[in-house]
C-alpha cells in the first residue's frame, strides 16, 4: 500500500465505503475526512488500516467529541475543513492547527505539547507512507 493519499468523505454511507476499501485494499492509504461512523465502524476502518483527519469544526457536537475520543492517537492527522468550516464566523485555515492540538489535547486528557508532537509525528509517518518523503525534502 502507499503511493496515494485517500482522502474520503464517509458521511452517511460509512458501510458502503468500508466496503469498497475491503474490496480494494492496494489503492492507496485511506483517510477518512471528519469521520461520523459508529464505534463498530470505526473498528473497522482501525482494521483495514485507515487514518482520520480532524479539525475544529468536528469538535461542535459531543457526539463528535466522544469519537474523536476514541480514534487511534497514531493514525489522526489534522486538517481545517477551510474554508468550508467556520469558528467563530471566520474561515478555518490550515495555520489554525493548534486549535485541533487544544481541541485533542482536551478530549484526550494529555498535554498539549504531547498532542502536538503526535499530530506533527502522524503527518511525518504519513508522508513516509505513501512515498512522499522525496518531494516533500525537494520543496523545503
Amino acid at each position: 500500500m502507499g503511493g496515494r493519499a485517500l482522502s474520503i468523505h464517509s458521511r452517511q454511507a460509512v458501510p458502503d465505503v468500508l466496503e469498497l476499501l475491503r474490496l480494494f485494499p492496494d489503492h492507496g492509504v485511506p483517510v477518512l475526512h471528519w469521520f461520523t461512523g459508529t464505534a463498530s465502524e470505526l473498528k473497522t476502518a482501525i482494521g483495514q488500516g485507515c487514518w482520520f483527519s480532524i479539525g475544529p469544526a468536528a469538535f461542535s457536537s459531543s457526539a463528535g467529541k466522544a469519537l474523536a475520543r476514541k480514534l487511534p492517537r497514531d493514525r489522526v492527522l489534522p486538517e481545517s475543513d477551510g474554508p468550508f468550516a467556520q469558528l467563530d464566523g471566520r474561515s478555518v485555515m490550515p495555520w489554525d492547527f493548534d486549535i485541533t492540538v487544544a481541541l485533542l489535547s482536551d478530549v484526550w486528557s494529555l498535554p498539549f505539547e504531547e498532542v502536538r508532537a503526535q499530530l506533527l509525528s502522524n503527518a511525518r509517518m504519513f508522508v513516509n507512507k505513501i512515498g512522499y518523503t522525496k518531494l516533500i525534502k525537494k520543496l523545503i
